[in-house]
C-alpha cells in the first residue's frame, strides 16, 4: 500500500476532512495525492505558521489536526505554532516532506537543509510528544501509525519527516494491522 494512502484512511478514521498546507518541492507528491483522495481536501495557506495555526484550531474542534509542509524552510518555519499546540495540548500531526534516502549524502549541497540531515528532526522533538524520521520503507507504516497514535492518545502534537521518495512507495502493511482504518464520523465536521 501507498505510505500515502495508509495516512489518508488514518486522516479519515480520526475524522479529518481539511489537511493544511503549503505545497513545496519535498511534499509535492503528498499534495498530489491529496488531491485525488476523496474525503479529504487540501487548504493551501501562504505562510507557515499560519498552517501551523490552522492545524492547531482544526484540532482543538475536532480532535486532530494535520499540517503538510516543506523540508528545512517550511518546516522550521511552523517552529512555533506548533511548540504553541504543544503548549495547549492539542493534537496536531506535522507531515514534513523531506530529500529523498538515496540523496542523504552528508556533503552534498542541498538547499534547505540545515547543519545536519538530523537538524530538524532534533529541533521537533522538542516540540512534539513524538517525532521520527520514516528513513526505512519496512517499518514506515508502523512508525507512522506510532505517531499518530500518540498524538491522539496525548494529545500533544506528533512530526512525521516523509523522504520524497517514500510518500508514494508501495510499502508494506504490518502483520495484524488493518491496511485501511474504518472510518468514523467527525462529530464536529460541517458538510
Amino acid at each position: 500500500m501507498e505510505l500515502c494512502r495508509h495516512l489518508f484512511a488514518r486522516f479519515r478514521a480520526a475524522g479529518v476532512r481539511h489537511v493544511f498546507g503549503i505545497p513545496g518541492d519535498f511534499v509535492l507528491p503528498f499534495f498530489r495525492a491529496l488531491e485525488e483522495e476523496p474525503g479529504l481536501e487540501p487548504v493551501i495557506l501562504t505562510h507557515e505558521p499560519s498552517v501551523g495555526y490552522a492545524a492547531d484550531a482544526y484540532a482543538r474542534i475536532g480532535g486532530l489536526g494535520v499540517a503538510a509542509v516543506t523540508y528545512g524552510a517550511g518546516a522550521l518555519n511552523m517552529v512555533n505554532a506548533i511548540a504553541q499546540a504543544y503548549a495547549e495540548r492539542s493534537p496536531v500531526l506535522v507531515l514534513s516532506g523531506a530529500p529523498e534516502i538515496i540523496h542523504r549524502d552528508p556533503d552534498a549541497l542541498l538547499h534547505h537543509r540545515v547543519k545536519t540531515f538530523a537538524s530538524q528532526l532534533r529541533v521537533y522533538r522538542e516540540v512534539t510528544g513524538l517525532a521520527v524520521t520514516l528513513d526505512d520503507p519496512v517499518h514506515a507504516i508502523a512508525e507512522a501509525d506510532r505517531v499518530m497514535d500518540s498524538v491522539l492518545a496525548t494529545k500533544r502534537p506528533g512530526y512525521i519527516e516523509m523522504p520524497r521518495d517514500l510518500i508514494r512507495m508501495d510499502v508494506p502493511v504490518p502483520a495484524g494491522r488493518p491496511a485501511a482504518p474504518p472510518a468514523t464520523p467527525r462529530p464536529c465536521a460541517r458538510p
